[in-house]
């Protein structure tokens, strides 16, 4: 993984370009890129502060970038509380308060033969590598992606019905019928991987940990948790790995996001 330097991020203000609803849970948030925002790597991540008037929500909130171009900032963000239904009434014109770019990325793996596996807001980071940056979809990295329901693959707003791209639903309303992690290992029956990526929920990520073990081939995970300072100062972010170096646990924000999967304790993780 990359040199981790906090340096490089930044207190940012930018201005809401559209808050777009994606389904009932999900919405795309658009922010006007700073000018001085230095391009970031897929799997990094922005500390967003919540708009209040009484200084409600004192903690950020962290997501990853799903798309960065030299205009705008991308977020995908599921309603889970008051914080993230604050964001979802940012309105076009308002200003928003950032910090960022945040973590370690993915790899950079150009030779490698990628399948990313994605769910929920787990698409961001595995979207941004395979369209925007290093990977940029090309004949070595596959994105699989799972939903409930066609509804929360936000074919109307995400481009997603593409080469490169296969999609998953539990009630098989759209695409392959079943859990993402199922459609992996069918996909990699056919196309045989060098690495696996993943982001989303922990118990799918996990699922990807064993079909990994199986196969003994890498894996990176994003994960995701509930953060303080964002900058690995706090330790509110800890999850327990097999690493030694005087103690076990490792930050999310800051010794992650994505980790060697092969490294955590997974019967131990947090779920988000």
């Amino acid at each position: 993984m990359g040199e981790f330097v906090p340096a490089r991020a930044h207190e940012y203000h930018a201005r809401v370009l559209s808050n777009v609803r994606l389904s009932r849970r999900y919405f795309l948030l658009r922010l006007e890129r700073p000018r001085d925002f230095i391009d970031p790597a897929a799997g990094q991540f922005v500390h967003v502060a919540v708009p209040t008037p009484d200084d409600r929500f004192f903690l950020r909130r962290p997501f990853s970038i799903h798309d960065c171009t030299r205009d705008a900032i991308e977020l995908v963000i599921v309603e889970v509380g008051p914080g993230s239904q604050a964001l979802r009434r940012a309105r076009e014109g308002d200003t928003l308060h950032f910090y960022g770019p945040l973590g370690h990325a993915y790899p950079v793996l150009p030779e490698k033969r990628i399948v990313a596996i994605g769910g929920g807001v787990g698409l961001a980071p595995l979207y941004f590598y395979g369209f925007r940056a290093p990977g940029k979809l090309g004949e070595g990295y596959r994105l699989l992606y799972g939903a409930r329901t066609r509804e929360d693959l936000f074919l109307e707003h995400v481009a997603l019905e593409r080469t490169g791209v296969s999609l998953a639903t539990d009630d098989g309303s759209y695409g392959f019928k079943g859990n993402v992690v199922q459609l992996a290992a069918a996909v990699i029956e056919e196309e045989p991987a060098d690495v696996l990526f993943s982001c989303g929920p922990t118990v799918m990520m996990k699922a990807v940990q064993k079909l990994a073990d199986r196969l003994a081939i890498p894996h990176y995970a994003s994960l995701e948790n509930r953060m303080g300072c964002a900058l690995g100062a706090c330790r509110a972010c800890v999850v327990p790995t097999k690493l030694d170096g005087g103690s076990p646990y490792r930050t999310v924000c800051h010794d992650g996001p994505v980790f060697d999967a092969s490294v955590l304790q997974w019967d131990e993780l947090p779920v988000p």
